[in-house]
C-alpha cells in the first residue's frame, strides 16, 4: 500500500486542478459532530467504494482501508523514523540478512463489529507467501531478495534475506497484512490479487475503525470496540464526498462538516479568518522544483543549471505562487522533512543576478546582437518552460519566464494538457521543457529518495541524471544497512554532489494545509505527521504522545484530511512499476 500511496500523491495535485475526478452529485445533510461522538470529513475526491483488497485498492478505497486494517507491522512518519505498531519490537541480526518481529499479543481481527481471530505469526507469513505467488502485488519487488518467511511462534515472525539492503526492513515493516482466514474464500493464492473481500459490513479489519456502509455520497464508519490501540475517540466517521472543493469549502463554513483538506493555497489565509475555523500548515514529503531533461541543451550544461537557479527568485515565487506557505529547499536532493539527514555544508544558490551571468558566461554563452543570450555559434539560446493548468504551478512558471526574460533569455511558456505533459516527461525518451513540479518518490527515507531521484537506474530518475560516482556511493550505502555512521557520511557525500552539479533547482519545501472546527472536534494533533499504515486521508494519533516511538494503549485522536486522494495515472504507475520489476 505504500508505494502505492507515493504515487497516488506524486500526480494528485494535477488531476484535482484539471477536473480529472468524476465527482458525486450532492452530499448528505450530514450533522456537524460535538467531540466523541461522530466525526465528519469532507473530500472532493469521489468514487464507487467496492474494491476492499487492501493489496490492490487504490484511491478512496484505498484511504479507507488504512484506518479499517490498520495492519503494517510498523507505523512510519513523515521524517522516515518508525514506531512499533502491529510487531511491538524487532531485531535486525546476521549483518542486515534476518529480520526478526516480535508481534503484540492483544490485536484481534473483527469481521463487522464480531471479533473474529487473534492476529498472530500465520497471518504475516500467509501475506508474504500470497505477495511471493503474484508478482503483480510485489509493488516493492521483496521476492527477489527475501529467502523465507518463518514463525517460530505464535507472536515471532522471521524473514531470511538473500542480501541486506536499506529498504527491505522498511518494505517488510510497511506491508499490508492480510488475515490468513483469507484461505478460506481464495484457496488458491495466486488468485489474491483478484479477491475483493467480503461485502462492506463484514470485511475482516483490525484497525480503530470498520466501514459500516456506503449510503449515497456518505461513507459510514463506527468505532472498532477490540483496537488493540484503545477506544478510538469517535464512535463514528464519515466521510462526505462533495461535488467540488468549493461546495465542500462551503460546508465547513456552515458548520456541516468538521474538518477538510485545503486547495488551493490562498484559502488557508481565508478560512484562518473566518470564526470557528482553524487552518494548519505542515511541512509535505516533497520539495517543489524546476525539474528538465539533462540530454537537452541548454539544460545539459552544469553551469548553465548554477546560473539558471541563481537567476530564479525563489522567495518571490513562494510569495506570489504559494502564498508564503513554504520554506527554503535544499539543494542536496532531500525534502526538509528528512533535515535531520541534510548535508549543511552544500551550497544554497541564492537569487543574484550578477553570480548568475558569471555562471552563463562559463557556460560558453554571450549577449549577442539581438540582445539575448546565445551559444558561441551566435544561435539564441531559447529556455522552453511547459506546464500542466493547475494555478499555483502556472503562477510560478510565469514569474520564473518574466524573471528570465528580464535577464535577456528568449523563453516560451506553454500551458499543455495533463495527459501531454505524462506523456512527454515519463514514456518519451526525452524532452525538451523544464516544469515546476513537485518532486520526490515520498517514501520517507534518505537512502531511497536520493537513489530514486539521482541514481541511474533509479525509479524516479526521468531527468536522466547519471553520475558514477553517485551511483557507487549509493550502492555502498545500500550495503551499510547495520551501520547508521556510516550510511550517513556516505550520504553526505552523496548530498553534495548532486548540490555540485544542480541536475534539478528546487525552488521551496511544500506544505500541505487542512482546516478543521476546533469546537467540533476538541483539537486536532499536526506534529504527528503521519504516512503509513492509515494513508493520507486521515490518521489517528496517540493522543498526549509527542515521540514518534511510544507504542502505548492510549485512547486516539483523529488527524484530519493530510490529503486528498486521486487515482494514479496509470501510465506513468505502469512506467514506474515496470522501472521496479526490471531493477
Amino acid at each position: 500500500m505504500k508505494f502505492k500511496h507515493a504515487m497516488t500523491v506524486f500526480v494528485c495535485a494535477m488531476l484535482m486542478a484539471t477536473g480529472s475526478v468524476a465527482v458525486a452529485a450532492g452530499h448528505a445533510n450530514a450533522q456537524s459532530s460535538t467531540g466523541g461522538g461522530t466525526f465528519i470529513l469532507g473530500t472532493s475526491v469521489n468514487e464507487v467504494i467496492s474494491n476492499q483488497n487492501p493489496l490492490t485498492a487504490s484511491g478512496l478505497s484505498g484511504d479507507i482501508l488504512g484506518i479499517t486494517y490498520s495492519d503494517t507491522l510498523l507505523y512510519e512518519f513523515s521524517n522516515g523514523t518508525v514506531m512499533p505498531w502491529l510487531a511491538q519490537s524487532w531485531n535486525v541480526t546476521n549483518s542486515g540478512k534476518t529480520i526478526t518481529f516480535n508481534l503484540v499479543h492483544n490485536a484481534s481481527w473483527v469481521n463487522g463489529t464480531s471479533k473474529a481471530a487473534p492476529l498472530t505469526a500465520q497471518d504475516v507469513v500467509y501475506t508474504f507467501h500470497v505477495i511471493m505467488a503474484n508478482t503483480t502485488l510485489d509493488f516493492n519487488n521483496i521476492d527477489p531478495y527475501l529467502l523465507n518467511v518463518s514463525a517460530p511462534n505464535q507472536y515471532t515472525v522471521v524473514f531470511q534475506l538473500s542480501a541486506p539492503t536499506v529498504m527491505m526492513f522498511y518494505y517488510l515493516g510497511g506491508q499490508t497484512i492480510i488475515p490468513y482466514e483469507w484461505h478460506t474464500y481464495v484457496s488458491n493464492i495466486s488468485g489474491v490479487g483478484n479477491y475483493f473481500n467480503m461485502n462492506i459490513g463484514h470485511q475482516l479489519s483490525c484497525g480503530p475503525m470498520i466501514l459500516q456502509s456506503v449510503s449515497g455520497s456518505n461513507i459510514n464508519l463506527v468505532a472498532n470496540p477490540y483496537f488493540f490501540k484503545g477506544k478510538p475517540h469517535f464512535s463514528k466517521e464519515v466521510i462526505v464526498m462533495f461535488k467540488s472543493s468549493t461546495s465542500m469549502i462551503e460546508a465547513l463554513e456552515a458548520g456541516e462538516i468538521d474538518a477538510t483538506y485545503v486547495d488551493p493555497s490562498n484559502l488557508f489565509t481565508q478560512l484562518n479568518a473566518t470564526p470557528g475555523i482553524k487552518a494548519v500548515a505542515y511541512k509535505d514529503t516533497f520539495s517543489l522544483v524546476l525539474w528538465f531533461d539533462l540530454q537537452v541543451a541548454p539544460f545539459n550544461n552544469t553551469f548553465f543549471r548554477k546560473g539558471l537557479a541563481s537567476a530564479i527568485n525563489k522567495t518571490q515565487i513562494l510569495n506570489k505562487a504559494e502564498d508564503g506557505l513554504g520554506g527554503q529547499a535544499s539543494f542536496g536532493g532531500l525534502p526538509w522533512t528528512q533535515s535531520a539527514f541534510y548535508n549543511t555544508s552544500v551550497p544554497y544558490y541564492s537569487y543574484n543576478l550578477s553570480v548568475a551571468n558569471s555562471y552563463f558566461k562559463e557556460a560558453g554563452l554571450h549577449i549577442g546582437s539581438n540582445g539575448f543570450w546565445q551559444y558561441a555559434n551566435n544561435t539564441t539560446v531559447n529556455i522552453n518552460f511547459a506546464e500542466i493548468p493547475i494555478s499555483d504551478w502556472t503562477t510560478a512558471m510565469s514569474i520564473m519566464q518574466q524573471q528570465l526574460a528580464a535577464d535577456n533569455f528568449e523563453v516560451t511558456y506553454n500551458i499543455i494538457p495533463v495527459q501531454t505533459w505524462v506523456t512527454e516527461t515519463f514514456i518519451n525518451p526525452s524532452f525538451n521543457f523544464a516544469s515546476y513540479f513537485n518532486f520526490g518518490p515520498l517514501f520517507g527515507n534518505p537512502w531511497f529518495d536520493l537513489w530514486c531521484a539521482f541514481d541511474s537506474q533509479g525509479y524516479w530518475n526521468f531527468e536522466h541524471y547519471n553520475n558514477t560516482t553517485v551511483n557507487s556511493l549509493l550502492s555502498q550505502a545500500n550495503l551499510e544497512v547495520t551501520n547508521q555512521a556510516a550510511l550517513n557520511a556516505t550520504l553526505q557525500k552523496v548530498q553534495g554532489i548532486i548540490a555540485s552539479q544542480v541536475p534539478i533547482i528546487p525552488i521551496m519545501g511544500a506544505k500541505v494545509y487542512y482546516a478543521y472546527r476546533p469546537g467540533a472536534i476538541g483539537g486536532f494533533y499536526p506534529q504527528q505527521q503521519l504516512i503509513s499504515p492509515l494513508d493520507s486521508l486521515y490518521a489517528h494519533a496517540v493522543v498526549n504522545s509527542s515521540a514518534s516511538t511510544s507504542s502505548g494503549g492510549a485512547s486516539l485522536v483523529t488527524i484530519g484530511a493530510l490529503g486528498a486522494v486521486i487515482a494514479v495515472i496509470a501510465v506513468v504507475a505502469a512506467v514506474v512499476y515496470s522501472r521496479r520489476k526490471k531493477e
